[in-house]
């Protein structure tokens, strides 16, 4: 699959199969947030990898009752590294080559932004000198949302210069 056609069919999940993840597919999507730019190459953040259910069902409260959290395969928990300019950009990123990797290989995604830091950092025994920033679910689908609208590029596009529109 190249990577316009991943983009392309990338959508949020939120209902998920309730299957095991084999660990080799699973290091094969982590292989991609591995290999994920980041500022001056230091991979500035850790990832906390949920794969226990009950672990996952924990969470599920935890993350604003969002009920698909226990259901996914795999919780992925992005963790900023203190004293790092540029963390979050960094681990945004290395989240979203997950979200590539998994489309390409038939999983699917959601990012999770709404969650109680404390809670979460407590329960994945997060540090206090970190904290989570961001999380995305991992697992097969058990639905096909269809696409969703998306504005036209004239409103989204200024060339050379702000307001400059093609």
């Amino acid at each position: 699959m190249d990577v316009i056609t991943a983009i392309s069919g990338r959508r949020s999940i939120r209902s998920y199969k309730h299957k095991e993840m084999p660990v080799e597919v699973l290091e094969e999507v982590l292989e991609a947030a591995r290999l994920a730019p980041s500022a001056a190459n230091r991979q500035a953040w850790e990832l906390v990898i949920v794969t226990d259910r009950s672990i996952r069902e924990k969470l599920v409260p935890i993350c604003k009752n969002q009920q698909f959290i226990g259901d996914c395969s795999v919780f992925l928990a992005a963790v900023e590294v203190p004293g790092q300019k540029w963390t979050v950009t960094d681990l945004s990123i290395m989240m979203d080559h997950i979200t590539l990797a998994a489309q390409e290989k038939g999983l699917g995604t959601c990012w999770i932004g709404a969650f109680d830091r404390d809670g979460i950092n407590e329960l994945l025994g997060v540090p206090a000198d970190r904290s989570v920033a961001v999380c995305l679910t991992l697992g097969y689908p058990d639905e096909e949302p269809s696409q969703r609208s998306r504005k036209a590029s004239q409103e989204l596009f200024h060339w050379n210069k702000y307001g400059q529109r093609r």
